[in-house]
């Protein structure tokens, strides 16, 4: 059975866990964005790989979800500088792209994403990937 959506903050700390969201499209990204809240986690959204790279300096995300086909930078080029940078270069990195096939998947593990998922993808599958690099959140009902 799928788990359900009922966690409150996770964190470390005092300090609650930061995922960076870099998508072109709004309505994926807004999706992403509802889908980590309701995982507890604190939202960064950029819509292009060159401010996601500048957000992820910026802001030192605990987790980074990173779209392929993108203006600006694509998500190739913003892993392999997010893999360059001492702050971001052991951030989980889960690349999500509409782009299928073996080398695309090979390519993007080779240059340091830790995962490689193709949309369409069920929200049931996507909690599951995220909860792979996200904290163990506290159930609601278990934290009463």
């Amino acid at each position: 059975m799928a788990q359900e959506l009922l966690f409150n903050e996770v964190g470390v700390g005092s300090m609650p866990y930061k995922v960076l969201i870099i998508e072109d499209n709004t309505d994926c990204r807004e999706l992403f964005a509802m889908l980590v809240r309701h995982l507890g986690c604190d939202v960064l959204q950029a819509h292009d790989g060159e401010l996601g790279v500048q957000k992820a300096l910026n802001e030192k995300p605990d987790l980074i979800i990173l779209d392929i086909a993108m203006p600006n930078m694509n998500g190739m080029e913003a892993l392999s500088c997010l893999r360059e940078s001492a702050i971001t270069k052991s951030t989980p990195i889960v690349v999500y792209t509409a782009w299928i096939g073996e080398n695309y998947r090979e390519a993007a593990l080779k240059s340091g994403a830790h995962e490689f998922i193709t949309k369409p993808i069920s929200f049931c599958e996507l909690q599951k990937v995220l909860l792979r690099y996200i904290p163990a959140p506290i159930n609601s009902a278990e934290a009463h």
